[in-house]
This record gives structure tokens, sequence and C-alpha cells, in this order.
């Protein structure tokens, strides 16, 4: 491997907040580098101190002559906005080439799923996910010897997320990733720069192995201050005993040793192994689910593109139990959030196809956080949302790292890692027993998604969710449903929806993974309420014995069977 890029000693501060302090980075040919941090911690300005885009306050940047550097930034320059999908691609390469080498903007857009029907589509009317792949296409144009990637993820469905995984690891040249999708990371990144503290901490590791060896250094560095505070107090207990009896019996000597066992007191504290602070914020959710046997059933419903009368999605019988996390899988257009908003519309609703338990107390985290929008303060915000007194305001809010003099920050003006904390705290005040969660993880840095996948899975509380991010479900759902061709089918797992998303075919759907499969043997036949709590009693105890069992010999196929059983019974207790 051979230097491409460093750093040297910089340091940065922007306004009044210090970003690094002389930190030291260098790039070598090969490297495939992920660079994480919590929000604000300054992954963007190190990546446009990388690029020569901006100048340290101190130290300095290097490079190897004639070195080519793509900074791939999170949105479209406004002056492409008008422009074609093509045209865009295209004036990225040099302007004395463009008509002859054009062919290689088509070929890069076909790579990451474009079709020739797009290319004339305006830039301003694509997604924000397909704005990212394009941006992309243009840094792959300028043949560029280092890639730096500001979240290149951003606002991608799972299949554009695919593909720009498997089009970066077929890419053969250098790159540093800014990304909070730890399945991107960790498929992709050979290295891990964990950027805190305003210093750098290097692992040659993919993401989750980084993070450990983050930890173990974090517990020794907290063990050794443990001893040094220990032994500073042991020298500092001596030190005023001296002092004392110098005093005391008017012994210089006495004193002379005491002045200089405090001297030792400073330097020892001058020399304290630090100790990180972490990132000051948190995400918490309330623990206490409800207690029913059912928290929302549907059946019969059919979901229509808004405003219009046209089927979008149709479910036959699903229902939810209390701790149930049910996420929703799916290509984007499908239906997913409409389908959340047709289930949140029937909250209250007596009758219909959606029946919610009267007693679920239901909280709501929608994607685009347009509740936020508003120009009102953080405190004045709760305010209006939460009732009782002020005091478990400021006391969540100061829970969630925001101090006293941020309180009054108008919300509207929040990055989206700011509002999608304020949602949380939101729910913290409230305590919802019941969250329906569109896109949680769209805003949130990777120490934050940790805490969010602790505080679901530590808690009773049900959720019904949609996130692209893989590792985030994978680690929380319990249950799986996957639309697809207008139907929601529940399946016991999401690896068929993933392998088909690889194999480039994610709307065909195998009736063998249904759960709900018509193949599956009849419900048995139950007569009066006493009959069907002693069915349930003896279905709930093989569906326990069972899973108990080693995986090689539990019945997958029996225990699909036993929960839609049970599914059905419970739904018709209900009902008398």
């Amino acid at each position: 491997m051979s230097l491409l890029l460093s750093l040297s000693q910089v340091s940065l501060t922007v306004g009044i907040k210090p970003l690094f302090a002389e930190i030291n980075l260098a790039l070598n040919t090969g490297d495939r580098i992920g660079l994480v941090g919590h929000n604000g911690s300054g992954k963007s300005c190190l990546l446009r101190l990388l690029a020569g885009q901006l100048e340290p306050d101190g130290g300095h940047r290097q490079c190897r002559r004639n070195l080519v550097v793509a900074l791939v930034d999170q949105f479209v320059p406004a002056e492409l906005m008008d422009t074609t999908l093509l045209e865009a691609a295209e004036l990225a390469l040099p302007e004395a080439r463009r008509s002859i080498e054009a062919y290689k903007a088509e070929a890069e857009l076909h790579k990451l799923g474009f079709t020739r029907d797009q290319f004339e589509q305006p830039v301003n009317r694509l997604s924000g996910g397909q704005q990212n792949l394009l941006l992309m296409v243009r840094a792959i144009l300028t043949d560029p010897d280092v890639l730096l990637l500001d979240e290149p993820g951003n606002h991608m469905d799972i299949l554009s997320l695919t593909r720009l995984r498997q089009w970066l690891g077929g890419l053969n040249r250098p790159w540093i990733m800014v990304s909070h999708d730890r399945y991107l990371l960790n498929a992709l990144c050979r290295q891990t720069w964990v950027l805190r503290d305003q210093r750098i901490y290097e692992f040659d590791l993919p993401y989750d192995a980084a993070r450990e060896a983050l930890k173990h250094q974090d517990e020794q560095a907290e063990a050794r201050r443990a001893q040094e505070e220990k032994e500073v107090a042991r020298i500092a207990a001596s030190a005023k005993r001296l002092a004392h009896w110098g005093h005391t019996f008017d012994n210089e000597d006495l004193s002379r040793k005491a002045k200089s066992m405090e001297k030792r007191v400073e330097r020892l504290k001058d020399d304290y192994t630090f100790v990180s602070q972490g990132s000051g914020l948190s995400v918490s959710l309330p623990e206490e689910g409800l207690t029913a046997r059912q928290v929302v059933a549907m059946e019969d419903l059919t979901v229509c593109i808004p405003g219009t009368d046209r089927e979008l999605v149709r479910c036959e019988f699903l229902n939810v139990r209390p701790g149930d996390r049910v996420a929703l899988l799916g290509v984007n257009g499908v239906g997913k959030s409409t389908t959340l908003d047709r289930v949140i519309d029937a909250v209250g609703v007596d009758s219909g196809p959606v029946r919610w338990n009267p007693r679920a107390r239901l909280g709501y985290y929608e994607q685009q956080l347009a509740e936020l929008d508003h120009p009102v303060s953080r405190f004045d915000w709760l305010r209006e949302r939460v009732d009782g007194s002020d005091e478990p305001i400021r006391q969540t809010l100061l829970s969630t790292g925001v101090p006293y003099d941020r309180f009054d920050q108008p919300v509207c003006e929040l990055s989206g890692g700011e509002k999608a904390r304020m949602m949380f705290a939101l729910f913290r005040l409230q305590q919802p027993n019941v969250l329906v969660l569109d896109e949680p993880t769209n805003h949130i840095d990777l120490e934050g998604r940790e805490e969010l996948i602790e505080s679901l899975t530590g808690s009773d509380i049900t959720v019904l969710m949609t996130s692209h991010d893989r590792t985030f479900l994978e680690r929380t759902a319990t249950r799986w449903w996957w639309i697809s061709r207008g139907r929601i089918h529940e399946v016991t797992g999401p690896d068929e929806f993933y392998l088909q998303l690889e194999q480039g075919d994610p709307e065909t759907f195998d009736d063998r993974v249904d759960s709900n499969s018509k193949t599956d043997q009849p419900v048995q036949p139950i007569g009066g309420e006493e009959d069907a709590l002693e069915r349930i009693d003896q279905l709930e105890r093989l569906l326990t014995e069972d899973r108990a069992r080693k995986p090689k010999h539990q019945k997958p196929d029996r225990q699909k069977q036993w929960e839609r059983e049970l599914n059905t019974l419970w739904s018709r207790l209900d009902d008398r």
C-alpha cells in the first residue's frame, strides 16, 4: 500500500464548537474506511478537510501529486435540479470529452438500476434515494483516485441500498464512507474510524468488531482512571496529614514534604487517563405495554391509493398481540406507509376492517417529522402535547442531552437527528403502550440506533414499524409482514425478502414462506368459549415446548399452523 492522503495535527472549530484537536489521519491505496460518530461530531467537516474544500485552524493536509478526490455530498447541486437525469450525469464528464464519452454515463446509470425510460426524467422529480445514486454516478465519471462518501444511503429504500452496496463492492478504488447503516458498514468497510471526543479512534476492523474493540478500550481506560484517582486520593490525604503535623508541631521539614506531595498530586491529575464522556445524548422509550389479548386486528382490509378508490394493498386477516414488534417489509411504493396511515386512522373507530383495543394508547413516528416544522421552542412544543407540570418536561429534555440554554431553540431549526430525539422525548412523556414507527432510523446516528434497539427490546410495548435499516429490523422485530403484489403476507423471517432483493426480483412472493398459506391444515372447529380457551392453552403449550427444543429439532411449519389457529381463536373470542 502507498500513502495517498493525510492530515497532520489538524484542529478545527466551527463557530464556538471545537470539532477536532490535533488529529492525524492517513488514507492508503486499498483502504475502505467507515467513518462513524454521533450527530454533530464533525464527520462532514472532516470529509471536506480531506477533500481540500475546508481549511483547518491548525495543522496541514498532504496528498499525492495530481490526486483526484471526489466528495459525494448529501444533496444534488441546485443548478442540476431542472436538468434531466442523463444530462446531470453527463455534465460530470470533462467538456472536451463529453460527446464521445456520454456512453459512460448511461453505463453507470444502468449499473445503479436506472432504466432508459428514466433518463429523460427531471432530477427534481427523482426520489431522494435516486438523487443520491445520481451523485454516485457523477462522482465515478470524474475517474477519481479517492472517493469520500457522505451518508450515501440516505433516503434510499431497501432496493436502492442493495444496488448501492453491490455497486460499491465492485469498485476498485479506496474510499472513506460516512454512514449510519450498520449493515452497509459491515458489508463494505475493512477499517473503521470513530470520531469522538474531538479525536479519532482507528481500527483495522469492520464496524461491529471496531465497536467491541472501542468498548474494551473504554473499559480499560475507566479501570486505569479509577486506579489513578485512588492513588491521587491516597497521596492527597497523606499531604494533608503532613501539612497538619507541620503546622501543629512547627516542623518546616514536614511542611516542605506536604507541599512536594501536593505538587505531585497536581502532576498526576494532569496525566489522568482520558475517559470518554460519550455523545451526551440518549434515546429512551416507555417500557409498560398493554395487558390484553389483542391490540389490533385487520380483517378484509382494503387500502387504497390516497385520493382515489384504486386498491393498493389488501389484507385478509392479521392481528397484533401485546408485546409483538411487527416489521413491514417491501420496496418503496408498495404501500407500507399508506397501510400504516390506514391503520392509524382507525383508532377510536368502533367498527370496520381495522379494530383497535379501546385501551390502546398510540404513539406515531412519521418519517418526514412534519409535526416539528413549527416555529415554537423545544419546551413549548412538548408543553402543547403533554398534560401535567413543567418539571417532567425539563427533566426529559435534560436526559436527552438538551442543556437549559437550548430549551428555547425553535424545533423547526433542529437537525433531523435532533427532531427524531424530540419525538422520542414526547413518547417518554406521553407513555403510549403502542408505537407505530415509520422509518424511525432515518435521522438517527449509530449510537442512537443502538439505544433505540435496546429500548425497544427491553420494553413490553407493542410496535408496528418500517425501516430500511436491515440490522435494526433483524434485532428488534419478532414478527414479519411482507407487502408484495398488493397483498400483506405474514412470513417467518426476512431472509427470503432480502434474497430476492439480491437477485433483483423483490416483488415475487413465494407462497411457501407464507405463514398464513392456504396449504396449512384448517383450524380445528371449536364449540363454546370453554372449549376455545382449552384449545388455546393446548396450542400455547405446544408452541412453548417446541420453541424450547434445539433449532434442528423444531417444527417451523407446525409452529406457523399453531400460531395461525391461535390468532383465529383469540379473534373469535374478542368478537363475542
